[in-house]
């Protein structure tokens, strides 16, 4: 009986064995590798394994550089591999499944002038930081709403220097500003890239008598044209306060207005 049960359980666990056998030659994704592709500078798609150099601690990361290995390069003998450092000199885009979410990342040229004007406290780290802003111009930028209107969203740049207390308490607002604050940026059938504020999705949708109804009639959760449409005075329009470049508010509303635009009024 003994020798029956033992054989029964040598047999059973006999497809494991093998299960685990055939899956030692598999590539394993490591930490922050996922499935996905790049775009090369002659557009070419690459499929293959890529990992996303950011996270939710510096989500910046992710415009400037991102690995990535070819699925036609991986040795299948072997579980793990160095993957290429690639930068926005060498990329048109990439992707990645985050889980089931696809995340697209696009290049586009952007000076964000808006956050190299800002040197609170000044100091060698908010220098530091002006000039990595203004001195950089090409992104690889996640996009948000694809297609006829594309909807960007953009960290800033951090410093990563700080000399002394009051630097580093500095250091340590502005990227808990950056991460919190994000750029929300658009462009429209091919136009230069721009920052989006809310009070220019009117301006963005006058063609599109659809769009426009629902958004007249509150038809939308995240806009309210008694506030976003208020007519400013000349010099009113020509300032952009902190309300109208929430990046937070400004992506919701593109999620819901732009989709809507992209899916109904595209030509």
């Amino acid at each position: 009986m003994l020798r029956k049960l033992l054989l029964f359980t040598f047999f059973g666990l006999m497809p494991i064995c093998i299960t685990a056998q055939e899956n030692e030659t598999d590539y394993e994704l490591r930490s922050n590798e996922k499935k996905g592709w790049i775009i090369d500078k002659d557009g070419n798609k690459i499929e293959g394994i890529v990992k996303l150099m950011g996270d939710e601690d510096s989500p910046w990361e992710n415009q400037l550089k991102v690995r990535f290995i070819a699925n036609s390069d991986i040795d299948s003998s072997k579980k793990r591999q160095k993957l290429k450092v690639l930068d926005a000199n060498d990329l048109k885009g990439y992707a990645a499944y985050d889980d089931d979410v696809l995340r697209e990342f696009e290049l586009i040229s952007y000076k964000n002038f808006r956050e190299a004007s800002k040197n609170d406290g000044g100091g060698i780290g908010g220098k530091i930081k002006m000039i990595k802003n203004i001195s950089q111009s090409s992104y690889i930028a996640e996009v948000l709403v694809k297609g006829p209107v594309t909807v960007y969203r953009l960290y800033a740049l951090p410093t990563s220097v700080a000399v002394g207390e009051k630097d580093i308490q500095q250091m340590e607002k502005d990227i808990r500003d950056i991460k919190g604050n994000p750029s929300i940026l658009v462009s429209k059938n091919g136009s230069k890239v721009e920052e989006l504020n809310s009070s220019d999705f009117k301006k963005f949708t006058e063609d599109c008598d659809f769009v426009r109804s629902k958004m007249l009639n509150k038809e939308y959760a995240s806009y309210n044209p008694e506030k976003e449409e208020k007519k400013k005075s000349k010099l009113g329009s020509l300032i952009k306060s902190e309300a109208e470049l929430n990046g937070f508010k400004v992506q919701k509303m593109a999620y819901e207005i732009f989709a809507d635009y992209n899916a109904n009024c595209s030509k």
